[in-house]
């Protein structure tokens, strides 16, 4: 049978509005949480919008008797819909936010994680602020202006700068402490290699991974390294873009970058900053006034013209994971974009997480690490318990971690270490994170839901996190004793116990909602918690790591455990400087990686064990939380997908399946396709996160 000819009645719109001669239909990507919905719908481009309705543009429009968001994908001349289509009833501003360049890295990061478009662009553009665009075009319109009569260029973006730059420095509490920012961002440009900017070939748009030691920068040779490949990125005529895990390492770059005399100005973006700052940085870099933008993990998508290197410090930090659908990470993020826009990538660390160092091993990432001497010489000499030699090894804090900080904060006439601040990490703020019966040693444990206790005193009270459980007196399960002892001390009791042995010397706390970005290079005690280790002018002369924090009963614990060593220990000055560790840890993998420096080879290993079983990063894994029928519904529907665990979680089942790299835009798709179809059925939810490194 022979199919129907189309019939063409034109373009009309409800209620008989005029509408634009060219390419009268727009396709609008509806921004709507409900899956099915997220997706492009025909509008009518009004007559008076016919100039300004263009693609990329924030657009407002009627869905469902309700005024919603949108962006406008194309502009196209007719439209499948039969009848008269509803309009566009505002634009919401001129300025074409979703560029061709993020339209596509959104439309990849949505198939890689099984998301909506919409979903990903709520990640990635931040909401307007009228005031701040309003001044940006107003800077953009001197700019042309300057141009065209040929004078000599300005940074229109001076007082955007400013303005920007004032949230790094509203993340410090006092002058004194943003002075000691600035006086570190210094510090590390005067102690940068002059002739590392030679070793980056910006034209050729190198992808290098780089684990770093301390070197004449502790801490913070991931900025030298960075700022020697910007620059030769720079010198090609092209924009950098540098990602960085939180507000603390955002705050010493921005300082030191204000301190670079070659680097006229850059752009701050994070979720700390105001609305009006934030929208202001976001199009300061879409209308190119900005040559370098610095952020953390929302910057992953932020608009750079002429972008030219992406790159990515500590990748493996957990702050780069998003919590919001579709849960991409903005290291996927960083890769899939350099591949889309043909930049050059570094990915600098003090670790090496799995997923890097496959993609070494592959050859799509140049290592770029200092070899075996040039690595030991960059990093401080580490100590470990000896259980043989040191009688009092088994204490918390052994003799020989004594005898490390009291060289270095009252060195005697034998003493050869170096001589300032000292670093002492612990596990967990408070007193009794976990504690056990004094007599019989049992952990203390829930009357109701048998998980652990915990308490600030040895007297009490003492409650459940899990299930709400308080009392006022404890009462061991076991022996009936009310006397318990601690099993891992928090930070205040280690504050405690220094302040009683080592009396007059300063003792500083950095933890919780109180944690210094930088500090100076006086000679006094730092105890903080895990992630907490405050940036010092100069670096630490040493470092006692105590209490291992166990990050959880997952695949990649040791991984995190590696990884939260290193950061303390690269803190610390090189050996030839006098800096030395103690390591409290028993883990063999932990003791040999950090002693030796040497996260590469660790990884290595730990990924020939991964490859023979098909872990990842070999496959990849997806997280799928929800009835257990509609878990049997997806994976009977994704053949590719192949189950590896299942456990109830509440009224849901949580299972965990594992598919090739290969199939991951196949798979994906799919995925995405089902949860929409499920939607449209209103059948229950399946929730689906891709590659959670806590998933396994």
């Amino acid at each position: 049978m022979d199919e129907p000819l189309p019939i063409d009645t034109g373009t009309s719109a409800l209620g008989q509005v005029p509408v634009a001669a060219e390419d009268p239909v727009a396709r609008v990507l509806i921004d709507h949480p409900v899956p099915h919905l997220a997706r492009a719908f025909d509008y009518a481009v009004p007559e008076k919008f016919a100039d300004t309705a263009r693609p990329g543009v924030r657009v407002r429009v009627k869905f469902a008797g309700k005024l919603r968001d949108g962006f406008l994908l194309e502009r196209v001349e007719s439209s499948d819909h039969i009848g008269p289509l509803a309009t566009i009833e505002r634009i919401t501003s001129p300025v074409a936010v979703l560029t061709p360049e993020l339209l596509r890295l959104g439309t990849a990061t949505a198939r890689r994680y099984a998301g909506t478009l919409s979903d990903v662009l709520r990640l990635a553009i931040p909401p307007r602020h009228a005031r701040a665009e309003k001044a940006v075009l107003k800077a953009e319109k001197t700019r042309e202006q300057n141009a065209s009569s040929s004078s000599a260029p300005t940074d229109s973006g001076n007082a955007s700068t400013a303005s920007e730059n004032s949230t790094t420095a509203a993340d410090n509490e006092t002058a004194t402490a943003e002075d000691t920012v600035g006086r570190l961002g210094e510090w590390v440009l005067r102690h940068s290699p002059s002739d590392q900017a030679e070793d980056f070939p910006a034209a050729e748009h190198p992808r290098i991974a780089l684990t770093c030691v301390p070197g004449p920068t502790p801490g913070l040779s991931w900025i030298t390294a960075g700022l020697a490949a910007a620059r030769a990125t720079l010198a090609a005529g092209e924009s950098v873009l540098w990602l960085v895990p939180d507000h603390r390492e955002l705050a010493v770059l921005s300082a030191a970058l204000d301190a670079s005399a070659d680097i006229d100005s850059h752009s701050v973006l994070s979720a700390d900053q105001s609305p009006e700052q934030r929208w202001n940085a976001w199009l300061r870099g879409l209308l190119g006034h900005t040559r370098i933008t610095i952020g953390t993990r929302a910057a992953a998508f932020a608009p750079v013209a002429d972008l030219g290197l992406i790159i990515c410090f500590d990748d493996s930090n957990s702050n780069y994971l998003d919590q919001h659908a579709p849960y991409p990470h903005a290291r996927e993020v960083c890769l899939l974009r350099s591949t889309i826009e043909t930049t050059g990538l570094l990915f600098v660390s003090t670790d090496r997480s799995a997923e890097i160092q496959r993609l070494v091993e592959v050859g799509w990432l140049r290592d770029s690490t200092p070899t075996g001497p040039e690595r030991r010489e960059g990093a401080p000499r580490v100590f470990v318990p000896d259980e043989e030699r040191d009688p009092f090894a088994w204490q918390r804090i052994p003799s020989r971690a004594w005898q490390l900080m009291r060289g270095a904060l009252r060195p005697g006439t034998k003493d050869t270490n170096a001589v300032g601040p000292v670093l002492v990490q612990v596990p967990r703020a408070g007193y009794y994170p976990v504690f056990a019966c004094a007599r019989c040693q049992e952990v203390a444990r829930c009357p109701n839901c048998s998980a652990t206790l915990t308490t600030q005193s040895e007297v009490g009270p003492f409650a459940c996190r899990s299930c709400g459980f308080h009392s006022e007196t404890f009462s061991c399960g076991r022996c009936r004793s009310n006397q318990v002892r601690s099993i891992v001390r928090g930070r205040g009791r280690t504050v405690e116990e220094l302040r009683k042995a080592m009396p007059g010397i300063e003792i500083l706390e950095s933890g919780g909602d109180d944690i210094p970005v930088a500090i100076d290079d006086t000679a006094r005690i730092v105890v903080a918690t895990t992630g907490a280790e405050p940036y010092v002018l100069g670096g630490y002369a040493c470092a006692i790591l105590l209490d291992s924090l166990w990050p959880g009963p997952w695949m990649r614990s040791t991984d995190e455990g590696i990884s939260r060593r290193l950061r303390a220990a690269v803190l610390v000055r090189s050996r030839t400087a006098g800096g030395v560790v103690y390591l409290g840890d028993t883990d063999e993998a932990i003791r040999s990686t950090v002693t030796t420096f040497d996260p590469v080879t660790s990884m290595s290993r730990a990924l020939g064990d991964r490859r023979e079983l098909g872990f990842p990063p070999y496959r990849r894994i997806v997280e799928l939380t929800g009835p257990g029928t509609g878990i049997d519904a997806v994976l009977a529907e994704v053949p590719e997908l192949t189950e590896l665990i299942r456990d109830s979680d509440g009224d849901d089942q949580k299972a965990v399946a594992a598919y090739p790299i290969a199939a991951g835009d196949a798979v994906g798709e799919s995925l995405a396709h089902l949860i929409a179809s499920r939607s449209a059925k209103k059948l229950p939810q399946v929730r689906i996160r891709i590659d959670d490194p806590r998933s396994l």
